[in-house]
């Protein structure tokens, strides 16, 4: 079985990246809001230096720095500033189409995302009430859908991503235009490599 230490090591090795095999691994998540309604994600993250909107400053990573996505969730954000439910807002009958694009390769293109959640899609679980006929019991349920789970591409270091997609409604094909009220973000979520200053200094 290959590992998300495998993959990673295997993608800096065919770089050149030799001291990658000296840094530390851990979770990491990086996230965009498309506030300019044009379809694409990360790319103007460099404007953006609210964290409520990303948590870039560019769409590459540096020299030792890499991202293993391993999940990937889109999501609305209001213009009061809260964050929603991509369906709830949209509607069940509303789909995202997207191509993900590292450096000048299209590595997933044209992915349909039916049920989405949110930012904190990944928070454990929330308590609730289920009723079976006339019985009601607590349950644990998932906060929110996850749409794409063990993506297991690698973004590497130094090298732009971005994000493209299309709303469309299932049921007449015609494309959705995004509001200010509900701008979609995105939200790549895995295995990411950070400088270990313990054997790299």
């Amino acid at each position: 079985m290959i590992t998300a230490q495998d993959k990673i090591l295997y993608v800096a090795s065919k770089l050149g990246l030799t001291s990658l095999k000296d840094m530390q691994a851990s979770t990491g998540a990086v996230y965009d809001v498309d506030t300019d309604l044009a379809g694409v994600l990360f790319t103007n993250s460099s404007r953006h230096i609210n964290p409520g909107v990303t948590n870039v400053t560019e769409n590459q990573f540096e020299v030792n720095e890499a991202l293993l996505i391993e999940n990937i969730t889109f999501y609305v954000k209001k213009e009061s500033g809260t964050v929603a439910n991509f369906q709830r807002e949209y509607g069940s009958n509303r789909v995202i189409v997207f191509s993900l694009q590292i450096g000048n390769k299209t590595v997933m293109k044209d992915t349909p995302v039916f049920a989405a959640g949110s930012p904190y899609t990944f928070a454990n679980s929330a308590n609730s009430k289920v009723t079976f006929g006339v019985t009601t019991v607590d349950a644990i349920l998932p906060r929110h859908q996850i749409f794409m789970e063990s993506v297991g591409i690698l973004i590497p270091p130094q090298v732009q991503w971005q994000i493209n997609y299309t709303i469309f409604d299932v049921t007449t094909g015609a494309p959705v235009a995004p509001t200010d009220d509900k701008a979609i973000g995105c939200y790549l979520f895995g295995t990411k490599v950070l400088l270990n200053f313990n054997t790299s200094i």
